[in-house]
Parts: C-alpha cells; sequence; structure tokens
C-alpha cells in the first residue's frame, strides 16, 4: 500500500486491531474490511449484536482503498434504470434504484455524523457521452432517472465543456449528489466508527475456512478458531478459493491508478473548474476527479503483456492530453494498481452461501457508494430488521460465471481492444 496516493495523504490513523482469541464466539462475522464489510458490521453492532469484522491485510488494503473513489449516484457504464428494473423485477429494480440515486448522500452524511477526516467534497458528477453512438445510450440513462423523480439535469455539448473544462464531449447530464473522497481515510474512519461501537476488528487475519455444525459457524483464521452465529462475506475482488466458491462467481480485473503533480492555480481554472468529477462510458478509462492537493486522477486496466506501469503512465499521459488540451504534457507522479471484481450483469447480487453465511460481492466499479449502502442493508438483515424479499438485489445461491477461469484471463489482454473499439467510436 505504500505507493497508494491515499494511504500517504490518510488524515485517518491507523486502526486499533484486535489479537484474535481462539474460541471467542460472535453474534456475527464479517468477513472483509472494505467498504461493504464495514458498513455491515457498524449497522449490525448499532443494533446491539457482537461483531467481528476480520480483515486479511490491513484495513482498506483491498479494492476499498485502492479506488478512485469518485462517489457516483448511478449504475456502471450505460445500464439504465429500465436496465435495472427488467433485471431485478420493478419492486426490488425500483429499490435498488432508490439505493443507488440517494447512496452518495447517505455515505456523504455518515461521514458528517461520525467525523471522519477523509477529504470528502460533494460537488456533483456528470456522465458525459463522448461519441455519437454513446449520445443516446447517455441521454436515455437521464431521461429515466428524470422519470424517476431524481434531481438530474440534462447538459448540452458547450454546458459540458464549460462545467468539466473539456471539449471532447457531445452532451451530458449531471447530479449535484455525487463527489469525492480519500477511500483509505474512509476505510480508517469506519474502522474507529465500527470499533467505538462495540465491535471487535481483526487485521492481517485471512480467512481460511468456513464451516457449520449444529452449534453455529466456525470461522478459521490459520491455527486459530471463532465461532459466529451469523456470516456476511464481503471480500469482492480480493476473493479467494476458500471462501465456498465465491471466487468463480466474479471475474476480477486487474486496474491502474494514476495522479499528476498538483496544478496550478491557473490551470485548476480551466480544468475541472468547478471540481466536479466525471465518468463516461468508453470502455478504457474516461474519468477524472481531484485530489485534496489538487492532483488529476485518471486510470485503465492492466494489460498483461506490456510494463504496466510505463503503458498506465502513457496513457493517462494521452487520455488527459485528449480531454485537457491546455495542459502541457502532465507529470504524473504516483502509480498503483489494485483489482476490482465484475459481474456479467454488472450489479451485484446476495449469495446465500449456507445456512445463515451470506456474500456480497461484485460491485463491477460501483462500490464506493453502493458498497456501503447495500452493506448497510446486510447489517440491518443480519439483525433480523428486514428480510431476503426486501433487499434490493437479486437473491440466490453462488452462481459460478460459465468460463471464468477464461475470460479473466482474457481480461487481462483486453485493454489495447477496449482503446480500439473507443477510438474508432464502438462504444
Amino acid at each position: 500500500m505504500n505507493s497508494v496516493t491515499w494511504t500517504m495523504s490518510s488524515k485517518e490513523g491507523p486502526v486499533r486491531s484486535s489479537d484474535i482469541e481462539d474460541g471467542a464466539a460472535f453474534d456475527v462475522a464479517v468477513i472483509g474490511g472494505g467498504f461493504c464489510g464495514l458498513t455491515c458490521a457498524l449497522q449490525a453492532a448499532s443494533s446491539g449484536l457482537s461483531v467481528a469484522l476480520f480483515e486479511a491485510g490491513e484495513i482498506g488494503s483491498g479494492a476499498s482503498g485502492r479506488t478512485g473513489a469518485l462517489v457516483v449516484p448511478h449504475f456502471p457504464g450505460g445500464i439504465s434504470l429500465s436496465d435495472v428494473r427488467a433485471l431485478l423485477g420493478p419492486k426490488k429494480g425500483d429499490a435498488l434504484g432508490e439505493l443507488v440515486a440517494t447512496g452518495p448522500q447517505q455515505v456523504f452524511e455518515q461521514i458528517r455524523k461520525h467525523q471522519i477526516n477523509c477529504d470528502a467534497e460533494q460537488n456533483g458528477w456528470v456522465q458525459p457521452a463522448h461519441s455519437p453512438k454513446s449520445l443516446p445510450k447517455v441521454r436515455k440513462v437521464y431521461d429515466d432517472w428524470k422519470a424517476f423523480g431524481v434531481d438530474v439535469e440534462w447538459l448540452d455539448r458547450d454546458q459540458v465543456a464549460q462545467t468539466l473544462g473539456t471539449a471532447c464531449h457531445l452532451g451530458g447530464w449531471r447530479n449535484p449528489q455525487g463527489g469525492i473522497l480519500n477511500p483509505f481515510a474512509l476505510c480508517r474512519g469506519l474502522a474507529r466508527t465500527v470499533i467505538a461501537q462495540g465491535a471487535t476488528v481483526y487485521e492481517n487475519a485471512p480467512v481460511t475456512g468456513l464451516a457449520r455444525d449444529q452449534h453455529g459457524i466456525s470461522v478459521s483464521i490459520g491455527k486459530m478458531t471463532v465461532r459466529a452465529d451469523k456470516v456476511l462475506i464481503a471480500t469482492n475482488g480480493y476473493t479467494g478459493p476458500a471462501l465456498g466458491g465465491l471466487d468463480r462467481t466474479v471475474i476480477p480485473v486487474r486496474l491502474w491508478h494514476t495522479f499528476t503533480k498538483p496544478l496550478s492555480p491557473e490551470l485548476q481554472e480551466q480544468v475541472l473548474p468547478g471540481r466536479v468529477c466525471f465518468t463516461d462510458i468508453r470502455r478504457s478509462g474516461g474519468f477524472c476527479r481531484y485530489s485534496a492537493d489538487n492532483r488529476i486522477f485518471s486510470g485503465g486496466a492492466v494489460f498483461a503483456l506490456s510494463d504496466p506501469k510505463q503503458a498506465g503512465i502513457r496513457h493517462s499521459q494521452e487520455r488527459l492530453k485528449h480531454f485537457f488540451p491546455q495542459l502541457p504534457t502532465p507529470e504524473i507522479d504516483h502509480y498503483w494498481e489494485g483489482y476490482c471484481a465484475l459481474t456479467t450483469s454488472m450489479l451485484p447480487s446476495l449469495q446465500v452461501v449456507d445456512k445463515d453465511i451470506l456474500a456480497v460481492v461484485g460491485f463491477s466499479t460501483r462500490g464506493v457508494a453502493l458498497a456501503q449502502n447495500i452493506g448497510r442493508l446486510a447489517g440491518d438483515l443480519l439483525a433480523e430488521k428486514m428480510d431476503l424479499d426486501g433487499f434490493p438485489l437479486a437473491v440466490h445461491e453462488p452462481r459460478p460465471i460459465a468460463w471464468q477461469r477464461l475470460k479473466t484471463f482474457l481480461g487481462a489482454y483486453a485493454f489495447p481492444v477496449y482503446k480500439a473499439m473507443d477510438r474508432w467510436g464502438v462504444t
């Protein structure tokens, strides 16, 4: 984690981790110390349950602490609310739509409530259209949210250029609830809050097995074992084979991220002048945001046949120059990598691994807001404050993705194809 920008700029200190006591018993065990697991643990502990949270490394060392941390009030890419309703049915589709639309506000309110120092800024988010083919898709997404009653605004080409400081988009829409933050600091702040609520947090505690018997669930951490009545698995792109085959239900994609050196005050007036963030729907990385110290963020998918760092830096420079010709050749100051977990639907699901063993994985690039809000509802589910029918995701047993290993392998070589598709206006 030393190369990840967020760790160096975190204003939240290290987590007060506990030592594992062999044979300890809890109402709930949460596996995974990212956004979903932390908010689930917080909600369950707030309901009076005894909670243990296990993180294989350091809190925030997985996908949550490595993300670009755009707090987005939308589904991935060009997925519309109509698409989600068709997939989940009107009741669950609308419930998930409400959760996604209001999700960023919930995130920022929780940050304020618990006084988490994570450089949070809520200046809005824009989804611009980068090509003639993408424009009707983006417009359909906007129309659906507008009809759903969400406070969104359509921007024509000139308005997008004025808002973002880039003239290479054809139109788009803005939701004022979106924003940015330091994700590693947020994870640490959430862990601090979880511990204050009475839960126990274990770092460097990889779970190596789960077994159910007549007395409950045994959670193995190396040679140690603790017991729990219920378990939630929230390991996302870092899910291992020891957890009921869940690793085969997602496609882990290795991403890189970069930050430029800080921009001058003059350039800050021209590049993302209102400090708004944006994500377009091109496949080869069309997103930008500021850091607290005025660096510009970019990224994409690692290509296995290249030197990842050099290729990532070169692509980031090319993409930023494309967006912002007013920039001199962008100087990249920081580079790091991490995994996200994709599903075939690009939506997570609630997977019933066994009786009282549940899992939520597969946030498909939308984990900052969605994972926290799904985690909150998972905490209510474990506390029996809601039932499976009311949970706003598809609920089923683990379903391995067909040809998952092959798709994972091919995904490591797909980035040049994505770049070509975007260059020729296929997306």
